[in-house]
């Protein structure tokens, strides 16, 4: 279907100078007549060859900057003889599965280092990468309102750093490159948090910006339901 926004001015504008050609020939051998009418209907090719790839364009734009792509899908089974407790399946692309033992508590949070692309580099081609950074364990009351309060996590770390940063290079020297967003004080760092449960699954993908979250079976629907 993309590629039709592209086939379709292509003809009209193929049609539009043969036609315009055709008309302008006719004039000069005084086919008056003959000569307008090609060149008018010529014209009118072209426009619409102008209209349709402006079209193409803008939907490739739309496209281009809500891209997205799956990163990981989370599952979680509960501990035997613990309510808090569970084994964390994260299946990741490429086949790759992890599997994790023994996350504590009732929410669990994703996240990831990103490093994006300004739109106009969006629309060239160029997509969001990252590296996941962890997977951590929580309570989702953890914290109370009275005033500063300390709170444990269970997590793990989910890279090795391979020695070079390429995150803190692209931090300190990305808008050299277009890396980065346009706004000077935007974060390159994303998670996404939902309810632990036994038998949940959600699914976790990237856009051009940042992480997203979305339940990927009928009970982590339903689950998330619930909580809003």
């Amino acid at each position: 279907m993309d590629l039709l926004w592209w086939i379709l001015p292509a003809l009209s504008g193929v049609i539009g100078l043969m036609l315009s050609f055709a008309g302008i020939g006719r004039l000069m051998k005084l086919r008056l007549a003959a000569g307008a009418m090609r060149f008018l209907f010529g014209i009118g090719f072209l426009g619409a060859a102008g209209i349709g790839t402006f079209v193409g364009l803008n939907l490739q734009t739309y496209e281009r900057l809500t891209y997205e792509r799956v990163v990981a899908t989370v599952s979680f089974d509960q501990a035997p003889n613990s309510e808090d407790t569970y084994s964390v399946t994260l299946a990741l692309p490429d086949d790759e599965v992890r599997i994790i033992d023994e996350i504590t508590g009732d929410q669990f949070s994703l996240g990831a280092q990103v490093i994006t692309y300004k739109p106009m580099a969006q629309m060239l081609g160029y997509d969001s990468v990252y590296r996941l950074d962890f997977l951590e364990g929580r309570y989702a009351r953890r914290y109370t309102s009275d005033g500063v309060s300390q709170a444990t996590s269970t997590g793990i770390q989910l890279y090795e750093n391979p020695g070079l940063d390429v995150y803190s290079l692209a931090q300190d020297q990305g808008s050299r490159f277009g890396i980065g967003t346009s706004h000077k004080d935007a974060s390159f760092g994303s998670a996404v948090y939902a309810p632990m449960g036994d038998g949940l699954k959600y699914e976790v993908s990237i856009t051009q910006t940042a992480l997203v979250l979305r339940p990927a079976n009928a009970a982590a629907k339903s689950r998330l339901g619930d909580r809003e």
